[in-house]
């Protein structure tokens, strides 16, 4: 598939998915429902990096364009058949976001918002039930 170099691109708002499976405990000590979805509050910002600290921890570069651009890119195989542009922040999170979708072949061309944290989504795991906390942040300031 010579010559598919570039031959992709999509403009979205990255979050980056941190994924943990927890227990009730945790859903209960940021009020938040099993088999739910709902936008991060001022309240559940400090599970961010709770989350991140497990040792059962997963990064997933998000968002539903970087998750398309992610699968064209599998799909492809490759390397920067995809790109993908959108804004982070310039912290951790954007960081790792960064790291793996390179590591997938994706070219990634992010705006990086010192001021404004990367958006992430917590992804909190109960058997086969997941909990989405969605902090889009960054994710909005693409200019």
């Amino acid at each position: 598939m010579a010559g598919l170099e570039g031959s992709f691109l999509c403009l979205g708002n990255p979050l980056l998915d941190v994924s943990a499976v927890v227990d009730q405990a945790f859903l209960d000590k940021y009020e938040i429902k099993l088999a739910n979805q709902i936008l991060a509050e001022e309240k559940h910002l400090p599970m961010y990096p709770e989350l991140a600290a497990m040792p059962n921890v997963e990064y997933i570069p998000g968002g539903a364009g970087q998750n398309s651009t992610r699968v064209c890119q599998w799909m492809l195989q490759v390397p920067h058949a995809t790109t993908y542009m959108g804004c982070i922040g310039d912290d951790e999170f954007g960081s790792k976001m960064t790291e793996v979708a390179t590591q997938e072949g994706v070219n990634v061309r992010y705006l990086v918002d010192a001021a404004t944290p990367t958006g992430t989504c917590a992804t909190c795991i109960i058997s086969s039930e997941r909990s989405l906390v969605a902090n889009l942040a960054a994710a909005n300031n693409f200019k």
